[in-house]
């Protein structure tokens, strides 16, 4: 990944880590004016399979987050999010991206029950939940927002590159 992308991608998740953590969503301009401009970025620098390698990008990334959105696990900025990661990085560094956040994702939702433990449990109502039902107390349908487990798989990304 060059350094011009990797600067841009790092803006992208920045922009969308703020959104999603103050308001839990990602705005539909921040998400198609970062996917538009990847998707031309490649047309322009590298012809129609620049073009072709970034349509499939987009798609290595709509679509697994698609699927998990439509069983709720996740909202619909988080899947235009990856579709327009994957505009700029291509599939492959998509789904690696992918992999670590529901990894983060799983370690996050783990910890969150076991603040449910009763060992934990006073630990757990000492802490602030600005993101709906809190885990200790809500039950069925706490969420956090996604960008908590992408910003983390983001670094490793970075880090291996």
């Amino acid at each position: 990944m060059s350094i011009w992308i990797m600067v841009i991608v790092s803006v992208l998740l920045v922009c969308a880590c703020w959104t999603d953590l103050r308001h839990m969503q990602i705005p539909n301009t921040l998400t198609l004016l970062f996917a538009g401009s990847g998707v031309m970025y490649h047309l322009l620098f590298h012809g129609i399979n620049g073009f072709g390698w970034a349509l499939v990008g987009v798609l290595s990334g709509f679509i697994p987050l698609y699927i998990m959105h439509r069983f709720g696990g996740i909202g619909g900025g988080d899947v235009k999010w990856f579709g327009a990661f994957g505009a700029w990085v291509g599939p492959a560094l998509t789904f690696q991206l992918l992999l670590f956040s529901i990894l983060f994702a799983g370690g996050i939702a783990s910890v969150l029950l076991m603040l449910r433990l009763p060992g934990l449990r006073t630990l757990g109502r000492r802490m602030k939940w600005p993101w709906g039902k809190h885990p200790i107390t809500g039950g069925k349908g706490v969420q956090f927002p996604f960008m908590l487990a992408v910003a983390p798989g983001f670094m490793i990304l970075l880090g291996k590159g």
